[in-house]
């Protein structure tokens, strides 16, 4: 059986499709030809460098070898890209249109003609996705999948179930408070796209329960599944990063505390952390705060940090890392911080846990224990106080700090390993089983 996954933000299909070619299982990664986000490209998983953030939107990175198992478009088809000139580009969709006619016209009677002509300009991953028995989609794949007419695992990332389908209704995740880019017509068309995308979806992965509700919201709950981020368990990992470490500290005695995440007070809380910070580093003189330097609200964090007083002991790094510098980072920290708003995890505060470290970070018990036994081994706070409590607890004890470390190592292993990666190969076979009638997909 002929496997793909589609859509590499933030690399998380890349790693589990590294993951499950390291068990024996054949896989292609079939990447976006129109994303040219470097947190996107499988490189910035493996190489150890850093960028400014005004670089990440379309950057070359360093060339380096890649799996075989890594798809992308070749640089001999010429294909329309949204850049060029509006006749030039449009020439280019009326000449690939009768490779694509089922699919346009399935995109043009759900979306209208907006949503064919995105369809068109990802002709290339349309007819890709064909070629196998089973995808395994992220992002807007559901949509992509569902043309290519393909038996399809729709697994979610967040965004891509919590707003884009509800982009022409007005109640996607974030409304109240943030505001959307871009042409309104679009994100409708876009919208239109991933609900037929779900619909025709055989199973809906969903990497966090909280997005249950939305699944619900579509009408789909039926065919949900919780399955985690795959995270590679080999290469984070407890490592020694000593040279890193006391280029940190200046040379000096102390605690570091590290943030992978970007600098957000909506969506990552990081204003709570500051103020907790201060208030836990009045304990502690020697314990520093290394933050990702980048995000919407950088220059409002560097603002607040002078306030409290600790701009001195706040390094917000002036670049953005990509996954193997992050790695390092984290084994040269004493403790890992992540978000303290939206109630649960994403891959950076697992990849903390799998290198051993203590994790802050806010998750809603009711959402997980349902899912899990045992509760995620962190140290579960939220408002600026439950945070200077946490940290003050552990830069006093260097026993919990090991032990919670290695308990969020073993928890990782067992939730979120190789057993997790089976289990999504188990599901493919599952749904390709599976009776012609019962596949909610057209025919190809």
């Amino acid at each position: 059986m002929r496997i793909a996954i589609f859509e590499n933000l933030a690399n998380n299909a890349y790693v589990q499709a590294k993951v499950l070619n390291r068990l024996g299982h054949p896989v292609d990664l079939v990447l976006d030809p129109l994303d040219r986000y470097a947190m996107s490209d499988p490189r910035w998983e493996d190489l150890d460098l850093e960028l400014p953030p005004d670089e990440l939107d379309d950057v070359r990175l360093p060339d380096c070898e890649l799996p075989d198992w890594v798809r992308r478009r070749p640089d001999t088809v010429v294909w329309p890209q949204p850049e060029e000139g509006r006749l030039v580009h449009l020439a280019k969709l009326v000449r690939e249109a009768p490779a694509l006619r089922r699919a346009l016209r399935l995109a043009m009677r759900d979306g209208g003609w907006r949503a064919a002509r995105m369809a068109a300009e990802r002709g290339w991953v349309v007819r890709t996705l064909s070629e196998y028995d089973c995808v395994i989609a992220y992002g807007m794949g559901p949509a992509w999948a569902a043309l290519a007419g393909v038996p399809c695992l729709a697994q979610t990332w967040g965004g891509d179930i919590t707003m884009v389908p509800f982009y022409d209704t007005g109640d996607w995740e974030g409304h109240e408070a943030l505001t959307l880019a871009g042409d309104e017509r679009e994100l409708a068309a876009a919208a239109r796209l991933q609900r037929l995308g779900y619909a025709r979806a055989s199973r809906i992965l969903l990497t966090d329960p909280r997005f249950l509700p939305f699944a619900a919201r579509l009408g789909h709950a039926e065919k949900c599944v919780f399955l985690g981020f795959v995270i590679d368990l080999e290469k984070y990992s407890p490592q020694p990063e000593e040279e890193l470490r006391e280029e940190l500290l200046g040379g000096s005695e102390g605690l570091i505390v590290f943030v992978p995440a970007r600098q957000d007070w909506y969506w990552k809380g990081s204003d709570r952390l500051l103020r907790g910070f201060a208030q836990a580093a009045q304990e502690d003189s020697s314990a520093i705060l290394v933050c990702a330097g980048w995000g919407a609200d950088l220059e409002r964090s560097r603002a607040l940090a002078a306030e409290l007083g600790i701009a001195d002991r706040v390094r917000l790094l002036p670049f953005a890392m990509s996954k193997e510098r992050l790695r390092r980072y984290y084994c040269a920290a004493d403790i890992v911080a992540d978000q303290f708003t939206v109630g649960s995890y994403g891959a950076s505060a697992l990849e903390a846990m799998s290198c051993g470290r203590p994790l802050l970070i806010h998750l809603e018990r009711e959402r997980f224990e349902p899912v899990f036994s045992k509760h995620p081994p962190v140290m579960n706070v939220t408002e600026p106080e439950e945070i200077a409590s946490a940290l003050t607890t552990l830069f006093r004890d260097p026993q919990l700090r090991a032990s919670l470390g290695a308990e969020a190592r073993q928890w990782t292993v067992e939730h979120h390993g190789p057993a997790l990666a089976e289990r999504v190969i188990e599901l493919c076979h599952e749904v390709v089983a599976e009776p012609a009638s019962r596949h909610p997909i057209a025919s190809r």
